[in-house]
């Protein structure tokens, strides 16, 4: 029983790590994005219609997409590991309740690991931006690109597919087109 709650020390410890970490990039990024003046947005070039493709827009829709979403979830991934700190901490859950507790926030901290891990992989190849998606077995990959060659989709796929330890079939690559 020590060693689980040393386990579980240790994983809530990775787990505010890395989320000190992230949060640090995550206002370095922010830091970067340019706030305009009310005058800025009343020229109608700077604005999106709402009929416009993706291709047309800015960059910073583009930085902002993958900002947002690792933001939301930072915040859903705080949620999940406080109620799952709760009912391990809770002195009327049974056994049972408290292993399976205990199994999902490890498995949350290796889903974290992959995420990190392949996020990172793929923009040290040189693409701007990846967000990594994993769910009952099948992987999809945002990859902030202009347009990805089939060479490319394999490679990442390839990439991807031996980090997260699933096959080639089931990782998806999509390309979020940046100017």
């Amino acid at each position: 029983m020590r060693s689980q709650k040393k386990v579980l020390t240790l994983t809530v410890l990775l787990i505010g790590a890395v989320a000190v970490w992230w949060l640090i990039q995550v206002e370095k990024e922010v830091s970067r994005i340019e706030i305009l003046t009310v005058e800025e947005l009343a020229i109608p070039s700077i604005i999106p219609d709402t009929d416009s493709t993706p291709e047309r827009w800015d960059t910073d829709h583009f930085k902002a997409f993958f900002i947002e979403y690792r933001l939301q979830r930072d915040r859903v991934r705080a949620g999940e590991v406080e109620m799952l700190n709760q009912m391990i901490d809770n002195p009327n859950i049974s056994a049972e309740g408290r292993k399976q507790a205990e199994e999902q926030l490890l498995a949350l901290v290796s889903l974290v690991e992959k995420e990190l891990l392949v996020e990172n992989m793929i923009k040290a190849h040189g693409y701007k931006d990846a967000i990594f998606f994993y769910r009952e077995g099948l992987v999809n990959v945002v990859v902030q690109a202009q347009e990805l060659t089939e060479q490319e989709f394999m490679q990442i796929t390839e990439m991807v597919s031996s980090a997260a330890g699933v096959k080639m079939e089931e990782v998806t690559v999509v390309e979020h087109n940046s100017l």
